[in-house]
């Protein structure tokens, strides 16, 4: 099922051209990739597909669709405690908390959610944020570099917990540099160079992704 579909989209930032007729078809129970160098217009696809950006060009969504955003970097006001983040990020989407599912995800998180989320390490900190997100129950989730800063066991927590996801019928989108993490979990990965979707990969191998990726962003692509 087609949940976001995009038709030549494109964002200017007064004359600069950041993103230039994008197409892209998002469907539900699969895992997107995508990778591109830093400012070639990751996040601003996202910031458009959220509604935070004005646009040229189509984005078309289902009715009602709940869509989650784990930004690379959240931000955490400094008298907040895991909890009362978890609590907020709720009220944002109209629901309740649930405590008893609260402790059940955070039996796999383990994060002291009565401290001051400012006072986390960078890990915990995604680890919250994502958490938030999964007790929202999104359709889809946009993940913006969710492995950075986190360790081996909560890195293999998440794709584990991205993988129930997609089972679940779910939709997650993974921006991140990690290309073998990427290839370990997607089913698609879209190439984002010169403004535009480049190239999308799906059954090619890591070594095959990395020089196809070096050869574009230095001979350019027809």
């Amino acid at each position: 099922m087609e949940l976001i579909k995009i038709n030549r989209l494109t964002k200017k930032f007064g004359k600069v051209e950041v993103l230039k007729g994008i197409f892209l078809t998002y469907q539900s129970g699969n895992i997107y990739g995508l990778v591109g160098e830093n400012g070639a217009g990751k996040t601003t696809l996202f910031n458009c597909i959220m509604g935070i950006y004005k646009h040229e060009g189509i984005i078309e969504k289902t009715s009602c669709l709940q869509i989650g955003y784990q930004p690379a970097d959240s931000f955490f006001y400094s008298l907040i405690t895991g909890l009362e983040y978890i609590e907020f990020c709720m009220r944002a989407k109209g629901k309740q908390i649930n405590e008893e599912k609260v402790e059940q995800l955070n039996t796999i998180f383990q994060l002291p959610l009565n401290r001051y989320a400012s006072e986390y390490s960078t890990g915990m900190k995604k680890k919250l944020s994502f958490m938030a997100l999964l007790l929202q129950e999104n359709d889809v989730y946009i993940l913006d570099e969710p492995f950075n800063g986190v360790d081996l066991r909560g890195c293999i927590q998440l794709k584990k917990l991205i993988r129930s996801l997609k089972e679940a019928g779910k939709t997650i989108i993974i921006l991140s540099h990690q290309i073998a993490a990427l290839h370990e979990i997607c089913d698609y990965i879209h190439y984002l160079n010169r403004h535009t979707i480049a190239k999308q990969y799906t059954d090619e191998s890591i070594e095959e992704i990395e020089n196809d990726i070096l050869t574009k962003s230095f001979s350019g692509f027809h």
